[in-house]
C-alpha cells in the first residue's frame, strides 16, 4: 500500500511563508484593498486590521521591512517623545493611548485608518512587555506566526 503525505511545514497552516514572504503579501493586500475596484475592498476597520497585521509582520521580517518602523521612531523623536519636548514630558505610553483614541474618535478612511493602525503596530509594542499595549502585538504575531511565519 503506497501513502503520501505532505511535507511538514512546522504547523504553519499555508507552509513556510517567511516572515518577508508574510510581510509581502500583507502589503499587496492592503494597497490593493484600499485602493479597490478589484475583488477585495478593505473598509476602514478591515484596512486597519490587515495594516496592523503587516506592521507586526515587518518587525518580525526585519531587512528592509524595519524602515517603516524607523520612520515612526524618528518622528516620535522628533516630536521629543520620552524625554522634555515641546509638549513637556510625553511618553509613549501617551502616544499610544492617543492613537487608539484616533482610531475610535476620529472620521477616518480606508487609508488613513490604514495608515494610523500601521503607526500603532510599531508604537504599542514599543510600550514594553507587561503593558496593555503590547497585547495586540503579540496577538498579532502568533496569528502570523500559525499562518506560516
Amino acid at each position: 500500500m503506497l501513502h503520501i503525505a505532505a511535507p511538514t511545514s512546522g504547523g504553519a497552516v499555508l507552509g513556510s511563508l517567511g516572515g518577508g514572504g508574510i510581510a509581502l503579501a500583507l502589503t499587496v493586500l492592503l494597497i490593493l484593498g484600499v485602493r479597490g475596484g478589484g475583488r477585495i475592498k478593505l473598509d476602514t476597520g478591515k484596512a486597519g486590521v490587515v495594516a496592523f497585521l503587516a506592521g507586526t509582520s515587518y518587525v518580525a521580517a526585519g531587512k528592509i521591512w524595519e524602515n517603516a518602523e524607523k520612520v515612526v521612531a524618528q518622528g516620535l523623536t522628533g516630536f521629543g517623545v520620552g524625554s522634555d519636548g515641546p509638549f513637556g514630558h510625553v511618553g509613549i505610553g501617551a502616544v499610544a493611548l492617543i492613537l487608539l483614541i484616533i482610531m475610535l474618535a476620529a472620521p477616518l478612511g480606508a487609508k488613513s485608518a490604514a495608515t494610523v493602525a500601521m503607526i500603532a503596530a510599531f508604537v504599542w509594542p514599543a510600550t514594553g512587555d507587561g503593558t496593555i499595549w503590547a497585547i495586540p502585538g503579540q496577538l498579532a504575531a502568533a496569528t502570523l506566526m500559525s499562518f506560516g511565519g
